[in-house]
């Protein structure tokens, strides 16, 4: 992901989350040196989705993935995953979490999937009110 996608990674953000995040915090994150930030394009160059991450103290912390509507299900975001785990393992880090809507049943089955537990329940984690589960792994 570069400066010049915010504007589809934004779009998308906004499209999906019913909280999403200000444009200035993809901003922020993509010039962080810890961030880790992928997109994924279709053959026609549109983007289907993308991914934010970052390591830290050996902690590795999943902040954001999306993929459009029409290709979820499809394995797009097990694959941000997977890509996401490789790096940070490359640089270290042994520990993954992230939070996650506590009513968003296709992303916590698709993380468990992936080997994600979840270890606790975040109260009023969401600017609208909304719980979230925190749900960690260890990367091998």
């Amino acid at each position: 992901m570069h400066l010049d996608d915010i504007d589809k990674v934004y779009a998308l953000e906004v499209e999906l989350f019913p909280n999403p995040w200000p444009r200035s915090f993809f901003e922020h994150d993509l010039v962080a040196k810890k961030t880790i930030a992928f997109i994924i394009e279709c053959e026609e160059k549109k983007m289907i989705g993308y991914s934010l991450a970052s390591c830290h103290d050996g902690k590795f912390h999943i902040t954001n993935i999306a993929v459009t509507k029409e290709c979820q299900r499809k394995g797009f975001g097990t694959e941000l995953v997977h890509r996401l785990e490789r790096i940070a393992l490359d640089r270290g880090c042994t520990y993954a979490y992230l939070e996650v809507r506590t009513d968003n049943i296709a992303a916590i089955k698709m993380y468990e999937g992936l080997g994600y537990a979840i270890a606790r329940r975040h109260k009023l984690y969401y600017i609208n009110g909304d719980d979230a589960y925190v749900m960690e792994k260890e990367l091998r």
